[in-house]
């Protein structure tokens, strides 16, 4: 009989539940034991609620029913982000999640934005050549359709406590172990860590840890001292505050995230069933607390002193060695970028996800094994902090010390320079995409779209390039609008309210 493996997960949250219900979901098929242990006197963080894509599947694999978890966690639809007043002129364009129903209006959109910024035609954004914005702008739902050719792609945004309990709830019935409890000593060895001691005074032994302790990174940081490497000097955004808002119940359920660029930083909006999350993400160089709380406060029409605020002091950077020995790092204590396109869930699953796919596969000890996951972690999130950092430098603001400092590219990483520069010279933007596929995080839709939506380009550029007539624009517009009318619904709420 083969011997069952122990796995020891340290911290709840959302991290720590998601890889609690994932790995119980293979434990009998792969003979695992799982334990995870949480302190009752630290809170979670509950900065991020919305997710990509990557969750539907996540929750899908658990064999969770969307409508019914959604109903637990006061989830919405996510189509995707509007971005608005980036460029500091009110403007705002859309960030799609793209599907093949996109391929032949997209390309059309792609044509116009190629276009543009080789200096001819007008400034076309991708807004109106993408399923998932349609749906967006007359709130119709993605998940209504039953009789659609392909899936289409969607996010959530959701509560996070809510969702951190419905995860737990799934692996203590598939028989994780719970303790609640402080870890107050850790033993360790040439084999990473041999056990954790707990202040009730049990010893805990296992062949694996996952440390999800957050910014404290207990395990990987504080023992096995894997260094943390900031991305401070791209992404100059260190803390955050957060407030709830009533959700007006005769109006329709938003299904997109709005981020609204502000004086030092950005702010989110989340729409939930049972409220609205806000949220203004900025430099505590360029503003104190309380300023952030009176810009956010008389951004959402409240009173400051009538509402209760959240202040989150964050660490963006990452670990590039996240499985160090017999630990494996995930969610905070791995890596943050801050939360603008909300891929936090999705680095935290791809690394679970991963970790499991070794552990299938019964090469755990495979100093290889341990090498790849590490390399294609790093590549993730040096990819997600890429495209998180176009957003500045696509920027047009210059009305601040804050928006200055952002949007200058003294500190630009050599992948990133070369595709801005390309772009610009209005080269052969798909063959470079192609060329850094493998480190890329985004697809060249979302290129396109964040480009064309801030109208990044070089001005004085004049290079010929053929217009498309106007007709078969339209016709790609009337494309999406037939296919958006014809296999989607409006948006319902759990209670079966619009």
């Amino acid at each position: 009989m083969e011997v069952e493996r122990k796995v020891v997960i340290v911290g709840g949250g959302t991290s720590g539940w998601m890889a609690a219900a994932a790995l119980a979901n293979v434990s009998k098929k792969i003979g695992l034991h799982i334990t995870l242990i949480e302190s009752n006197e630290i809170g979670t963080i509950g900065v991020g609620e919305g997710s990509t894509p990557y969750l539907k599947r996540f929750m899908s694999s658990l064999g969770f029913i969307e409508s019914e978890w959604m109903l637990q966690c006061d989830a919405s639809f996510k189509t995707g982000i509007y971005f608005e007043n980036w460029n500091g002129d009110d403007s705002r364009y859309f960030h799609p999640f793209y599907t093949s129903l996109d391929v032949k209006p997209a390309e059309v959109f792609f044509h116009c934005a190629n276009a543009r910024r080789r200096g001819v035609g007008p400034n076309i954004t991708g807004d109106d050549f993408f399923l998932s914005t349609y749906l967006a702008k007359h709130h119709l739902s993605p998940a209504s359709s039953s009789c659609l050719p392909v899936e289409p792609e969607y996010g959530y945004h959701f509560d996070a406590a809510k969702l951190s309990i419905v995860l737990k709830n799934y692996a203590l019935n598939k028989g994780v172990a719970h303790v609640i409890d402080n870890v107050t000593h850790v033993s360790t060895s040439s084999v990473g860590i041999d056990a954790l001691q707990l202040g009730k005074g049990h010893q805990i032994e296992a062949d694996f840890f996952v440390d999800a302790s957050g910014f404290k990174a207990l395990l990987i940081g504080e023992q096995l001292e894997i260094p943390f490497e900031s991305f401070a000097n791209e992404l100059k955004n260190d803390a955050a505050v957060a407030v709830s808002t009533v959700r007006d119940p005769n109006k329709p359920l938003n299904s997109y995230t709005q981020s609204t660029a502000l004086s030092a930083g950005w702010m989110w909006q989340i729409p939930l069933t049972s409220r609205t999350g806000n949220g203004y993400v900025y430099s505590s160089e360029h503003l104190s607390k309380s300023e952030a709380e009176n810009e956010l406060a008389a951004k959402l029409g409240v009173e400051p002193s009538q509402v209760e605020f959240k202040h989150i002091n964050m660490k963006v950077g990452m670990r590039r060695k996240p499985w160090s020995k017999n630990v494996v790092a995930v969610g905070l204590a791995h890596s943050f970028v801050e939360p603008l396109e909300a891929t936090a869930l999705m680095i935290t699953q791809w690394g679970i996800e991963a970790f499991i796919k070794v552990l299938v596969k019964g090469n755990e000890n495979c100093d290889r094994a341990n090498h790849v996951y590490n390399q294609q972690q790093t590549r993730l999130v040096l990819g997600v902090k890429e495209y998180i950092h176009a957003h500045y430098l696509t920027s047009q603001r210059a009305d601040s010390a804050y928006w200055q400092q952002v949007t200058s590219e003294k500190q630009v990483e050599a992948r990133l320079a070369a595709i801005l520069a390309c772009w610009r010279k209005g080269e052969d933007f798909d063959e470079i995409l192609f060329r850094y596929d493998a480190e890329l995080a985004y697809f060249s839709p979302s290129w396109y779209a964040l480009f064309a939506g801030m109208d990044y380009r070089d001005c004085q550029l004049k290079i010929p390039h053929e217009q498309l007539p106007f007709s078969m624009i339209d016709q790609a517009k009337r494309y999406v609008e037939q296919a958006a009318k014809t296999y989607f619904k409006p948006c319902k709420l759990a209670n079966g309210r619009g």
